[in-house]
């Protein structure tokens, strides 16, 4: 918090954690929240792989022991399930906006638009073109 607030302003801070964790001022700040969703059989999967890809965390030897960690809010950052709960109660705060994985995946550019709408960003086509091409799954996997 204390580098924060030396970062100049019009900051983009990103971070997993749940509002409860987060400085009650963001709240009360004119802080815009972009919150992202992602269905949670697919966070699932996509944290198995994480967790076991991750060597500071312990292995995990069965996909079934895992998920068993996992619906048990047992892993390392706790409960997605608790997450969401604690989320949900801001889903009619004009400054916090929710949209899902999957509505972007589905739909980068329409969901690009949205979020450039909501910050109040100007976007012209060829930006939004171009950074669906930046954002793909391949080329974030080719420069990861």
């Amino acid at each position: 918090l204390k580098r924060m607030k030396h970062l100049p302003s019009r900051r983009i801070i990103v971070t997993h954690l749940r509002p409860d964790r987060l400085p009650p001022s963001i709240f009360q700040s004119k802080a815009k929240i972009l919150m992202l969703v992602r269905n949670p059989k697919d966070t699932a999967v996509s944290y198995y792989h994480f967790y076991n890809n991750l060597p500071v965390l312990p292995s995990f030897a069965s996909w079934d022991e895992y998920f068993a960690d996992f619906m048990n809010g047992k892993l390392a950052w706790g409960s997605y399930f608790d997450h969401l709960v604690e989320w949900n109660k801001y889903i009619d705060n004009e400054r916090i906006m929710t949209i899902s994985y999957e509505e972007l995946k589905e739909e980068p550019i329409l969901g690009m638009k949205k979020i450039a709408s909501f910050f109040g960003f100007s976007l012209c086509e060829e930006d939004f073109s171009r950074i669906a091409k930046k954002t793909s799954f391949k080329a974030m996997k080719e420069k990861s």
